[in-house]
Parts: structure tokens; C-alpha cells; sequence
């Protein structure tokens, strides 16, 4: 847990940093720089055009940074809370919000991208609110099973059975028992929006191709893979550290050994 701390705030400490400081300006070209080896004055070297390699991948990890708070953000208010009130109100309510929930898993993600960047223009808020709004199906099915799950267990039961209100049921039994797995899953979900974030950015879709995302990055250094290998290795090797290291915070491996006891550990009092 606290190794996971440590984790969190580095990478929010880092995008942080990629927002309001670079050591050089990231759009800066110096061609009698390029090609430059790893030195204290740029410590990963520079591009083709003799910009600062590190100051380009501070920049994407602060526009990678937004995007994942963003997807996380929908997905966990909007999705989850779909799914949960679904399941509390049952009936032809509960199959009218998870038939709503499921168009958009039937949405690709490229669509909702696209239609976004038609709308807003091409920027990691633009991309953010896509790839959120194409996981609010799986949340709000995964928060949907969840709450059944917690729903049927004898401690909530009995509180239904005194008449409790469906708001303090929520609030008082079913979303101690779900947040935890809840936030397990945005985890997961978290390493996958740089990914699927990355992806976009390569192929010139939610983000603006002038700035640097690792994505982009990527795609303008292919054709020095074999030359100079090291400009493509960083941006890889970022989008492969924040990936694992989300998965790491969110979901460590103590609690997928545990599985679903976080059911047992929350339980209340009928009241």
C-alpha cells in the first residue's frame, strides 16, 4: 500500500512537472543540436530537429495525465453511478439504464473519437471525454454485477426487510462494498486509457499532432527505429512504466488474491 503511494505521487508529480516547468522549449529547433547524445544539458538527447527529448516527454506526460484523470473521472461518476442506481431501482427501470449503458460499448472507440475531434478539435480533453464516454458501458455493467452481488448478501437484506430507504441502502451498505472493487477496475482501466490514448495520438486522431504525446512521438520518429532507436525506446518505454505502474497503484497483486472478500471486510449493521 504504501509502495503504492509512493508510485501515485511520483506520477502525478511528474505530470505535474510536465505541465508548468521544461528544462528547454519542447517546440524548440536547433538543427546544429540534433542528434545530440544524452548530456546535463539535455538529458535525453534531442530529436531530428534538435529539440530537447525531455522536455517533449515531460509535455506528453502532462497531456497523457489529463486524459487518464478525465476517462477515470466519467467512467467512475458516470458509469458506476449508472450501474449502481440501476440495480437499486430493478425492474424495467434497471434493463432501461444498462440498454442506454450498452450502446456505448457498441460504439467504437475510433467513432467516438472522431466525433469528438469533429465537434471540440483535437485536444487531450477532447480525447479524454471520447475514451471516456466509450467506457461507460463496462462500467456501468461491471458496478451493475456488483451491487446484484452485494444486494443479495443477508446483512442487506435484513436492512431492506426494516424498511430502509434505497438512498441509505446506497449510501450506507452497497457503496462501501463496491468502491473498493470499483476503484480496482479504474486501475485497469486507467493503464489502458494511455494506451488507447497513445493509439489515437499515432494515428493523428484526439490530440493536436503539433504537440507532443508519446503517440505522436512515435509515429514522427518511425523512421529513425533503426538509425536512432532511442527516439522511439523513450516514448515506448513511458507508455509501458505509466501503464504497469497504474495497474501497480490500482490493483496490487495482494488484492487479486483476495478476490471479492472486500465484501466481507465492509459489512454493516441492518439499520
Amino acid at each position: 500500500m504504501r509502495r503504492g503511494a509512493v508510485l501515485a505521487v511520483a506520477l502525478a508529480a511528474l505530470a505535474l512537472a510536465g505541465a508548468v516547468w521544461q528544462p528547454h522549449d519542447p517546440d524548440a529547433v536547433d538543427m546544429l543540436a540534433r542528434h545530440a547524445a544524452p548530456s546535463l544539458s539535455h538529458p535525453l538527447g534531442t530529436d531530428h530537429l534538435g529539440r530537447d527529448l525531455a522536455s517533449r516527454m515531460l509535455v506528453a506526460a502532462w497531456r497523457t495525465g489529463l486524459v487518464v484523470v478525465i476517462v477515470g473521472a466519467i467512467g467512475l461518476a458516470g458509469g458506476s453511478a449508472l450501474g449502481t442506481i440501476a440495480a437499486i431501482l430493478g425492474g424495467w427501470r434497471e434493463r432501461l439504464i444498462l440498454r442506454g449503458a450498452e450502446l456505448f460499448i457498441v460504439v467504437p472507440t475510433l467513432v467516438w473519437a472522431l466525433t469528438a475531434a469533429a465537434l471540440f478539435g483535437l485536444s487531450p480533453l477532447t480525447a479524454g471525454v471520447a475514451l471516456g464516454l466509450a467506457g461507460v458501458g463496462p462500467y456501468a455493467l461491471f458496478s451493475n454485477a456488483l451491487t446484484h452481488r452485494v444486494l443479495g448478501q443477508p446483512f442487506v437484506l435484513a436492512a431492506t426487510a426494516l424498511g430502509a430507504a434505497r438512498l441509505r441502502l446506497m449510501l450506507r451498505h452497497v457503496l462501501p462494498n463496491t468502491l473498493p472493487l470499483i476503484f480496482a477496475y479504474v486501475g485497469s482501466q486507467a493503464g489502458q486509457s494511455v494506451i488507447a490514448y497513445a493509439s489515437l495520438a499515432f494515428i493523428g486522431l484526439g490530440a493536436d499532432p503539433s504537440k507532443p504525446d508519446w503517440g505522436s512521438m512515435l509515429y514522427e520518429y518511425r523512421m529513425f527505429v533503426f538509425d536512432r532507436p532511442m527516439l522511439t525506446i523513450w516514448p515506448g518505454l513511458a507508455i509501458a512504466a505509466v501503464t504497469w505502474t497504474l495497474n501497480r497503484i490500482f490493483d496490487p497483486p495482494t488484492a487479486a488474491a483476495s478476490g471479492g472478500a472486500g465484501l466481507n471486510r465492509g459489512r454493516r449493521r441492518p439499520s
